[in-house]
């Protein structure tokens, strides 16, 4: 793993130890969260490696 790569790691651990925090403390069951920035650095990796992306969009479950 690269440097940039170990350094941002235990950041999204504790956002996610956070977020499972807020949802025990105000028992939100049907709340859904929506990670943006993981979204957002996801499509920069498809954009990234084009193979990646159409292996990904392959091994969608098919909407019927």
């Amino acid at each position: 793993m690269s440097q940039l790569s170990d350094k941002t790691l235990p950041v999204a651990r504790e956002s996610q130890d956070d977020i499972a925090q807020l949802e025990r403390a105000f028992s939100l069951q049907n709340w859904r969260y929506v990670d943006i920035d993981r979204q957002e650095r996801l499509a920069g990796i498809l954009n990234r490696w084009p193979l990646l992306a159409e292996w990904a969009a392959e091994s969608q479950p098919e909407v019927s």
